[in-house]
């Protein structure tokens, strides 16, 4: 399947790329800094490409500082993932804003297959509900 014929992402799939973004820098104290620093990076290319410069940017930065390395990944996936269905950097701000969001809302990390994570999985944990079998609270 050509780029040109990739299916469009749904607002459902950027809220919860951030939900999980935002899940797994909290469970690895990431700085909020650096989530700040992620949306930032957006704007160092003028084209569609720079959300693989912030995909880049988020590894390079787990290495740099020894953390973050589960969050560095998820980033690279969801910006992969946004460019090679033709999103562009609104949907990329969508992303990362809703993370530093969900990041800021929790108090405490969720741990296990985040790559799994939904935001009513995320929303249900912050309102107090009890978490599968895959996830639990740290």
């Amino acid at each position: 399947m050509s780029r040109e014929e990739a299916p469009s992402l749904d607002e459902k799939s950027l809220l919860d790329w951030g939900a999980r973004i935002g899940a797994a820098a909290r469970s690895e104290n990431v700085k909020s800094t650096q989530l700040e620093n992620l949306i930032a990076s957006l704007d160092s290319l003028s084209g569609r490409e720079s959300l693989l410069l912030t995909a880049a940017f988020a590894l390079r930065q787990a290495e740099r500082l020894g953390s973050g390395r589960n969050t560095a990944k998820l980033v690279s996936k969801a910006m992969l993932e946004l460019y090679r269905r033709n999103a562009g950097k609104d949907e990329a701000r969508k992303v990362l804003g809703f993370a530093k969001w969900v990041y800021e809302a929790l108090r405490e990390g969720i741990r296990g297959n985040l790559e799994q994570l939904t935001l009513e999985q995320v929303l249900g944990h912050l309102a107090g509900e009890r978490i599968g079998p895959a996830l639990r609270r740290s």
